[in-house]
């Protein structure tokens, strides 16, 4: 009996064995999705007509993003493919959240996407910044006022991490990443020999596959919540074959708390 046949969290290991498994599991949910998109055949089930658009948006952006990761991991961009996967990290756990919440996360997400749009086309007419031809954006008669607790989950990634059991184990990658989104000293000691400081490198040293083995489990996950909106089985089935290939069970997150 080999990995592929035993499920179970101990087969992942920050190791070459699981980044194979990684990039193989990530290619199953993505031929699952384009096999979807390219039939027209992901039909949602009944009472979901707002939500879902929201969620295969979603959806098909973790699923591209992982790809991206994988294609970094296997041509030696490990270290610089982790913005993406915070990037990964949260869109997934904002997809389960988006779809648990139903239309008044909806409702969320358009008065969020309004509000920002309000704040951008203010910036532009402050600072002056030219408009491509053809291109228009004009902020709403009254912008909407941020409130509630579903506006602060959206906009606070911490905030929905508490939603959820063990949240943290989400919260923790994701903030790590912070100290190489922005412009930072340990951002730029990656590109040092660490038993030779003074000695730099085009590469940044790193032996981990943290960032390809995190994104494997949101990758899986999205399918997974993303299954629940549709009327047949086929992303839930690639879903359970990519757990195979990867050797290990997943869930979705837990909640704990209310929306």
């Amino acid at each position: 009996m080999n990995d592929f046949d035993i499920l179970s969290s101990e087969n992942i290991k920050d190791d070459e064995g699981t980044a194979r498994r990684s990039v193989k599991a990530i290619g199953i949910v993505a031929a699952a999705m384009d096999a979807l998109g390219d039939a027209g055949s992901a039909t949602a089930k009944p009472g979901t007509a707002r939500v879902f658009p929201v969620a295969w948006g979603w959806f098909a952006y973790i699923v591209r993003c992982g790809s991206l990761i994988s294609l970094a991991h296997q041509n030696g961009f490990r270290h610089e493919c982790g913005p993406t996967s915070r990037v990964v990290i949260q869109y997934t756990l904002a997809l389960q959240w988006l779809i648990e919440g139903g239309d008044a996360a909806v409702d969320v997400v358009e008065k969020a996407e309004h509000i920002s749009a309000g704040k951008l086309a203010k910036e532009l007419a402050d600072t002056g910044f030219p408009l491509p031809q053809g291109y228009t954006l004009a902020a709403p008669v009254a912008p909407p006022a941020k409130s509630g607790a579903l506006h602060n989950q959206l906009d606070n990634f911490k905030d929905m991490c508490k939603l959820y059991m063990d949240g943290p184990q989400l919260y923790v990658p994701y903030k790590l990443q912070s100290s190489y989104i922005h412009p930072s000293y340990i951002a730029a000691r990656a590109y040092a020999d660490p038993d030779r400081p003074e000695r730099l490198s085009t590469r940044a040293v790193t032996d981990t596959f943290a960032n390809l083995v995190d994104t494997t489990r949101c990758v899986i996950q999205a399918a997974l919540a993303l299954a629940e909106l549709l009327e047949d089985s086929v992303l839930a089935d690639a879903a359970a074959e990519a757990q195979k290939a990867w050797g290990a069970a997943i869930e979705l997150w837990q909640r704990t708390a209310k929306p």
